[in-house]
């Protein structure tokens, strides 16, 4: 794996402190605070760890006080419930003696469906558009797309959509992977989807009216986010993300997000709802 790849792949990697407690060290991607996703990322790496021989399939967090990126962050699990399928945990993240961030999540055994509906997205449309290529480690017109987000810090290759208007389309789109060859590890690969899963669902909101691209004038900040894992991918491959802004109101945004792999096929699903308010002078 690439440098900046494996930092992240060891940041995702908890300490483990007690039984279903457990230490995670933070980042500065120069935001001037803990990035939602590393904490969401690793709730979901603690909440793993608490169970064996299942997966997570759905988590659904709160954000409730902005992180600290100078300190770390220790993971409670309260492993809620173990039935035949299914496993639910509850985690909370503290700061400072404070919880930050809460989320249920829930595991299942692998089972084999008998019932089966595959939502397939068709890619030749967007095979006419222009795309703009972002290796994200090296690409210095990430500052253009987006400087808040800081995105040529993450071990990740974006492809967007190249715009003339943030109201060009409704929707948001791009690809994404991940800058090398993960190891075969179902866990890693959803921790870091978990990571990159609040990228810009909320940021996507501001499409509608007018402020994409103006993120300096316009205060953001999650309240809640959920991710629901429909089938097993790769993040060493193109994911397609769709994000569908859904209603911005009562000083509040929320969009989804539709996740296909390469095959077009819906691996994933993420919602996400905060704060949406103009910057005072």
């Amino acid at each position: 794996m690439t440098s900046l790849l494996n930092q992240l792949s060891e940041l995702l990697t908890l300490e483990k402190i007690d039984a279903n407690i457990f230490r995670g060290y933070s980042q500065n991607i120069g935001t001037g605070m803990l990035y939602g996703g590393q904490v969401f990322a690793q709730a979901i790496s603690a909440a793993q760890a608490s169970v064996e021989g299942r997966q997570v399939h759905s988590a659904h967090a709160y954000f409730l006080r902005a992180g600290d990126h100078n300190a770390p962050v220790i993971y409670i699990v309260d492993a809620s419930r173990d039935g035949r399928s299914y496993s639910s945990r509850t985690v909370s993240a503290i700061q400072h003696g404070s919880p930050i961030f809460t989320m249920m999540c829930s595991f299942q055994v692998k089972e084999e469906s008998e019932f089966s509906f595959v939502d397939k997205i068709d890619y030749e449309p967007f095979k006419q558009l222009q795309w703009l290529e972002l290796n994200l480690e090296h690409d210095h017109q990430a500052e253009r797309i987006n400087r808040s987000l800081i995105l040529n810090k993450q071990p990740f290759s974006i492809r967007f959509l190249e715009e003339a208007s943030d109201r060009d389309l409704r929707f948001e789109h791009y690809w994404m992977k991940t800058n090398d060859v993960l190891p075969a590890q179902s866990d890693l690969h959803q921790s870091l989807f978990s990571y990159a899963s609040d990228f810009r669902l909320l940021t996507s909101t501001l499409r509608s009216v007018g402020f994409r691209y103006k993120l300096k004038e316009v205060m953001l900040a999650t309240i809640c986010h959920a991710v629901w894992f429909h089938r097993e991918f790769n993040m060493d491959q193109w994911l397609f993300t769709q994000c569908e802004p859904l209603s911005v109101a009562n000083g509040r945004g929320i969009a989804k997000g539709k996740v296909y792999n390469e095959d077009g096929i819906l691996v994933a699903t993420t919602m996400q709802e905060g704060v949406v308010r103009r910057r005072q002078q």
